[in-house]
């Protein structure tokens, strides 16, 4: 993509995102964003085919710089449990960021009107990272130093992992009942989500009472 063109489109994504945080997606107008970005609509929809499109690539653009976070979590020669914990870390910072916060709000808000919207938010976000993560606990279940631990490529282990980094202090952020957490905070809930996650799931194999299909 050329520089311009790059420039342009982030400069689009930036006010779009002001736009759509502030009236919410159904009072958002492709009208009133192309006016703020300062050019016609045909211009907009040459980047954007329709708002949904638009919304979509906001959603991208909001975690982007978070997903690289967990993305670059280190598997190789390392501790499983030291990975598990840096993997929870990343993905709360990701789920914690104001930003990301700020879209899930008003996505939750707005699916019940807009459904689209809300399968965007999944398939562009929470899929995303949890394909990340799954990735993550499959080279670990895959590594000849971690007998035992074949559990992890398991259907739907990836989904309970992210669940427990969620349970408390996300939800928490999630409804404003805390506006801002430390460093502290997070490696806590990451310790205890893997905690949580490595006395589950063995368990679960042994005595087969849950479905992890």
């Amino acid at each position: 993509m050329p520089a311009g063109t790059s420039v342009r489109r982030t400069a689009i994504l930036t006010i779009a995102g002001r736009t759509f945080l502030r009236q919410g997606y159904a009072d958002a107008s492709m009208d009133g964003i192309a006016a703020e970005v300062g050019g016609s609509k045909s211009t907009l929809y040459r980047y954007f085919p329709s708002k949904a499109a638009l919304f979509a690539a906001y959603v991208e653009e909001v975690g982007t710089s978070a997903r690289a976070d967990l993305a670059a979590v280190t598997v190789e020669e390392r501790e499983a449990e030291a990975v598990l914990e840096d993997t929870a870390r990343a993905y709360l910072d990701l789920t914690l960021s104001p930003s990301v916060l700020a879209v899930t709000r008003l996505v939750m808000a707005e699916t019940g009107r807009f459904p689209k919207i809300g399968r965007i938010f999944y398939e562009r976000g929470i899929q995303h990272a949890e394909s990340r993560i799954a990735a993550i606990l499959q080279r670990l279940s895959e590594r000849s130093d971690s007998p035992g631990w074949d559990f992890l490529a398991l259907p739907g282990a990836a989904a309970h992992f992210r669940a427990l980094c969620e349970a408390g202090l996300h939800e928490r952020c999630l409804w404003g009942v805390y506006e801002s957490v430390s460093g502290d905070d997070v490696a806590g809930v990451a310790r205890q989500a893997v905690a949580c996650f490595l006395r589950g799931w063995p368990g679960q194999l042994e005595g087969s009472a849950i479905d992890v299909s």
